[in-house]
């Protein structure tokens, strides 16, 4: 007998949860930590750069997980990407960079969203799967980055 499930992740955790699933999204992307947890900052009025923010889809970040002003800090050559917890609780991703246009620090910052949730939602079926005995015979990555898990577990 076999089930396929189809997840549409709904991102619900801690701040540790969500810090993992970024470093895995970064690595995928080559991007760089800078630090790996920091203070918001000030930025200067005289830096002329393209920005964009986006907030992360269908994203519910419990209040005590991510605290409001601390930010994980990515960057690639002239490109910065902040990811944080917005003053509603949501997670938002902004991006900003010398060189780039609008258009294009939006498709970045859709493409590490998309990463990001994968990740994330990598890591939890991963954690659940350990969790209630599962064995995975196979993982398999598809050629639309989608990820295909064949599991197993033994019932007496």
């Amino acid at each position: 007998m076999s089930t396929v499930l189809i997840l549409t992740p709904i991102i619900i955790g801690s701040w540790p949860t969500i810090t993992a699933a970024v470093m895995g999204a970064a690595a995928a992307l080559g991007l760089a930590v800078t630090e790996s947890v920091k203070e918001s900052m000030v930025e200067s009025a005289a830096e002329v750069e393209q920005e964009v923010e986006v907030q992360l889809a269908e994203s519910q970040v419990l209040a005590q997980s991510m605290v409001t002003g601390k930010e994980i800090v990515l960057t690639r050559d002239n490109l910065e990407l902040r990811v944080s917890r917005d003053e509603r609780g949501r997670c938002v991703v902004c991006v900003k960079g010398k060189g780039y246009s609008k258009v294009e620090l939006k498709q970045i910052a859709d493409e590490f969203t998309t990463k990001l949730t994968q990740c994330y939602t990598y890591n939890r079926v991963m954690t659940e799967l350990k969790a209630k005995s599962f064995q995975v015979v196979n993982e398999e990555v598809m050629d639309d980055q989608s990820v295909r898990i064949n599991v197993r577990r033994w019932v007496d």
